[in-house]
């Protein structure tokens, strides 16, 4: 699970990197609001991989989606993206754990 989902918040970090000039270019937005927004997406992002195989990891994965998502309101894109790395994360645990129980059987036979 762990390599799954950390390749889906390493490519969200890239994301919210790209973020910064894609909401710079709303003239309501200020450097601050825009920096303050992608980093903490990114720290975020960075705190889920550390802590992935406990389940507050997961539980900061999914916070992760939910602020990629808000990001929207800023760049529309970004719901359009948020929800794809949505699905993309769902998958990832999903298939990581019927992957680490698949290792788990193996090991026990």
């Amino acid at each position: 699970m762990r390599a799954l989902g950390s390749s889906v918040l390493a490519f969200e970090i890239v994301v919210s990197l790209l973020f910064i000039p894609a909401a710079l270019q709303n003239e309501n937005t200020t450097v601050l609001t825009a920096l303050l927004i992608s980093m903490t997406q990114i720290l975020l992002a960075i705190m889920a991989m550390a802590t992935l195989s406990k389940k507050y990891g997961v539980f900061l994965g999914y916070l992760t989606q939910v602020a990629l998502i808000a990001s929207g309101f800023l760049v529309t894109w970004m719901f359009v993206l948020g929800l794809v790395f949505l699905g993309l994360w769902i998958l990832a645990i999903r298939i990581g754990r019927r992957t680490d129980e698949l290792k788990a059987s193996k090991k026990d036979s």
